[in-house]
Order: structure tokens, then sequence, then C-alpha cells
């Protein structure tokens, strides 16, 4: 009698435990859309107490193992293992969302004129860019409305113009940037540029003696107190295709830090304009092997085998912006590039 009244205690006890666990994890589960941020770039997801990249992952990606991914594309999570309630999480994939129609990055035209052909480059001013110097900045960021950590648009900031503010007027745009640590060559370290990555567009609605009130007009990633600004350029969307140059370069790297590159990625090559490079230039991506004909013998080099394609969208003095048209294989940093076949 004792015996079976212990193991109905038991069994209660279980049933509680389990319920209670049910009950904690359901704020991290239950109206998960509610904590669900849209922004131009993507959506962005509210941590929740209880949450973890394994839970999240398993959500958005219909697998839990895909959490180091989640991870890579939010670098400012220095440990994947500690999440926070209040973090913003940047989701790229959306099949827990009803599928869209998305419209494809590059859109191929009919000819202008004869033998002239050109392609439309959708919100072509998020591109970033490499360039050997840091551009001198117009101003920065020192506060978010409402101390936001996620800016979208229509949010307003705090921005401190620097020595030229009296020629700032409201109305006028900029862009906001930040710049990211100095890139060397990985295999010759030789110095090759800061990365500027373009956050978004802000629109001056106020002028102050000390600051300047601005109005989100884009945002194109997560917009932080300390970003920079400069002014807003706006560039063609429509790119006439020209015939590539005789040069032998290579990627850089992507600008998003992927590790494998894509079709529609955007990556960075080392050459530009002093080598000649133009925006409509198309480059292709090559691999390249070397194999011993026999035993004993010395290696030999292989013909290039070609792996993808490229387009310049955006030239500086030395690096160039491009966008990866076709893949065949997998492509990665470093991979070589030369001028198409004739």
């Amino acid at each position: 009698m004792l015996k079976k009244k212990f193991i109905g205690r038991f069994a209660v006890c279980i049933i509680t435990f389990f319920v209670f666990m049910m009950f904690m994890s359901c704020p991290a589960i239950a109206g998960i859309d509610e904590h669900i941020t849209k922004t131009e770039t993507g959506f962005y997801y509210t941590v929740q107490k209880g949450d973890t990249l394994w839970d999240l992952s398993e959500k958005f990606s219909n697998s839990p193992w895909e959490w180091p991914e989640m991870w890579h594309y939010n670098p400012e999570i220095s440990n994947p293992h500690w999440i926070y309630p209040g973090q913003k999480i940047l989701i790229y994939k959306k099949e827990w969302e009803s599928k869209e129609e998305t419209e494809p990055v590059v859109e191929k035209k009919e000819p202008l004129q004869k033998n002239e052909k050109f392609i439309m480059v959708k919100d072509i001013d998020k591109i970033g860019f490499i360039r050997d110097k840091a551009v001198s900045p117009s101003g920065s960021i020192f506060k978010v409305e409402e101390d936001n950590t996620l800016t979208s648009d229509g949010d307003l900031v705090y921005i401190h113009l620097k020595s030229n503010a009296n020629t700032v007027s409201a109305g006028d745009q900029f862009t906001i940037y930040r710049t990211l640590p100095p890139i060397s060559d990985t295999e010759t370290g030789d110095y090759i540029g800061i990365q500027h990555l373009l956050t978004g567009i802000v629109e001056i609605t106020e002028v102050h003696p000390e600051f300047a009130l601005g109005k989100v007009v884009k945002s194109y990633v997560l917009i932080n107190a300390d970003d920079l600004i400069m002014p807003y350029q706006p560039l063609p969307q429509k790119i006439i295709l020209q015939k590539s140059v005789d040069i032998e370069g290579k990627i850089i790297k992507t600008e998003a830090d992927k590790v494998l590159i894509s079709e529609h990625d955007i990556v960075f090559i080392n050459k530009g304009k002093a080598d000649g490079i133009n925006p409509g230039q198309s480059y292709s991506i090559y691999s390249q092997e070397s194999a011993k004909p026999a035993p004993g013998m010395m290696p030999v080099t292989l013909p290039p085998v070609d792996v993808g394609e490229l387009l310049v969208v955006r030239t500086e003095e030395t690096t160039s912006t491009a966008l990866i048209r076709d893949s065949k294989k997998a492509i990665e940093p470093g991979q070589k590039i030369h001028a198409l076949a004739p």
C-alpha cells in the first residue's frame, strides 16, 4: 500500500514538472509573430525569456541544427550560448511565414539601341564598397529615438554634425554607414582597404546649434548609435553592359562575410578604376588546379575551369563591388577572376 502511494506521488510530481516546464516555455513560443519587426532588409526577432539559438533555429528554419548560420548572420552575438531578452536577431529564413513572391535583384531588359544592352540593379544605393582610406564623415548618430535597439523606417535619430554644420539644411539627405576593420590580402598580407557598410538613409528635419534631428528614410540593416553619415549620392540603377578588360584579379570577400558565395551575393574584387574596371563589365570566376601526370613527375597546371560570373556595379580606385550573376559551383573568397571569353 505504501509502495503504491509512493509511486502515485512520484507520478504526480513528474506530471507537475512537465506542466511547469511547458508553462515556462510558452512565453517564448506562443505568439512569436508578435515579436517580429519587418524592415526593408528582412525580419528581426526580439529575444524573449527562455529563448536559445537552438530553439529559434528550429522555429524559423525548421531545423535546430542550423543555429550556427543564425549566429553567423548576427555577429553582435559574441557567445552563441548566451542571448538575452530584448536583443534583436536578424532572421534570414522565413519558412514560418507564408510564401511571398520576391523580385529578383537583377532584371534583364531589352536592348536600348542596336548592340546596346543594360541591366537594372535594384537597391543599388545600399551596396557598400572598399576604399583605401575611410570616407571623412559629415557627422555621426549619437542617439536613437527612445534608445531603441532596432531602428527602422520613420524612426528619429539625433546627429552630431562636424564643422560644416552651417551648410546642412532641413531636407538634406545623408547615407548612414559604418566602417569595418582594415582588410589585408590573405595570401600576401598586403593592405587592401576599409570596408564601408551602408546601413540606411536619413533626412534632416531640424538643425540646432549643437545637433541635428533626422528621420530614417530607409534602413538597410540595423542602425546603431555611433554610425556615421556622408552626403547621399544616388547611383544609377541602369547599368550599361560593357566589354571586360584583360585583367587577372580575385574576389576579396563578400559584403556579408559569407564563406560560401552564391548567385545574387555582393562581393568585392581587388581591381578598380586604376585597372580599367568600370560598372557594367562582367568577369568570369574560375578555379585552376595542378596534378601529377604520373607518379614521380612534377605537377602540371591544368587549364582554368569557369565556375561563375560577376557583374561590376560600383568602382573605387583600387577595388570594385560586384554582383554574382551566375555560380556553377561553390565560390569562395580568394577565387580568381579574368575577362570573359570572346
